[in-house]
């Protein structure tokens, strides 16, 4: 059913239930009056009736299509803005790395000027000259201290002891010891240490055969007791050989082992052999 507001003429369309049987106070939603409206007879809309009814619902439809227009505009033109703001942010994130980069080859190619400029200065020419001759200086030390060890120790004997440490023994005297052996053995009912070895030359040219200094070592390899014995050639040159042998009655007891080594107008002591004892297996010769 259809009532008219008396204030605007604005049709609305109401069930008979909404205004019921004694009618009730409505209010115009175009106005904003209200008015009491009476009850509405149950009764067949009339033609006019009816072209008002369907004139309001095209009404609304419009209304709701436009409105739905409306809706779907808004959300077209809120995702373009949000588009928008994203690439400009993208473009300005790019912008600001190609920036940085173009920041970060100025100060290369700045930095590369300021060396070659300060390469061209007379004291870092100096610096730089200085900075080579110690290294060659460096590499002509190492390779004298290599090819010349020998003369290096007989100059300064306490550097034997470095090349010892790294694995470079010098033989500065130009004699070896081979087949060294040390023996306990019984001689009259008296315990005798008997020390043999073989004096090997090592030089093309002959060398004076120095005093062999023969010292015993304990357990915990200490000297206890040493002596020397002057040997039975005077010379020897690279590849003769000489035998050397001595005897000490009544050796310590905490002697274990014996080292050879040649002292006697040497520049320094070289350690040449060392063996440790061995018992006599055979009993006792009166």
């Amino acid at each position: 059913m259809i009532i008219t507001c008396p204030h605007c003429q604005t049709k609305y369309q109401v069930t008979y239930e909404a205004i019921g049987s004694v009618g009730r106070k409505v209010q115009c939603a175009h106005c904003r009056r209200d008015w009491q409206q009476p009850p509405l007879d149950v009764e067949e809309a009339t033609p006019e009736q009816k072209d008002a009814f369907e004139a309001m619902a095209e009404d609304g439809l419009d209304e709701a299509l436009t409105a739905e227009e409306r809706a779907v505009a808004s959300e077209v033109a809120h995702r373009l803005e949000l588009e928008q703001q994203m690439q400009a942010a993208s473009i300005s994130s790019a912008a600001a790395k190609a920036e940085a980069a173009i920041l970060r080859k100025r100060q290369m190619a700045f930095t590369r000027r300021q060396t070659a400029m300060a390469a061209d200065l007379p004291l870092a020419r100096l610096r730089r000259t200085s900075r080579i001759a110690g290294f060659v200086m460096l590499g002509l030390i190492l390779a004298t201290g290599y090819l010349g060890r020998i003369q290096v120790v007989e100059r300064f004997p306490a550097m034997a002891g470095v090349y010892e440490a790294v694995g470079m023994g010098v033989n500065v005297v130009g004699l070896d010891f081979s087949n060294v052996s040390s023996l306990r053995t019984l001689r009259d009912g008296k315990e005798v240490l008997i020390v043999s070895a073989q004096i090997v030359g090592m030089m093309p040219e002959p060398v004076p055969v120095p005093p062999v200094v023969v010292t015993l070592i304990d357990a915990q390899g200490r000297g206890i007791y040493e002596w020397s014995v002057d040997p039975s050639v005077r010379d020897l040159m690279g590849g003769e050989r000489s035998t050397f042998d001595t005897q000490l009655p009544l050796p310590p007891g905490e002697a274990t082992r014996v080292r050879l080594s040649f002292a006697g107008g040497q520049s320094t002591p070289i350690v040449a052999a060392s063996a440790a004892f061995k018992p006599d297996p055979i009993p006792e010769q009166h």
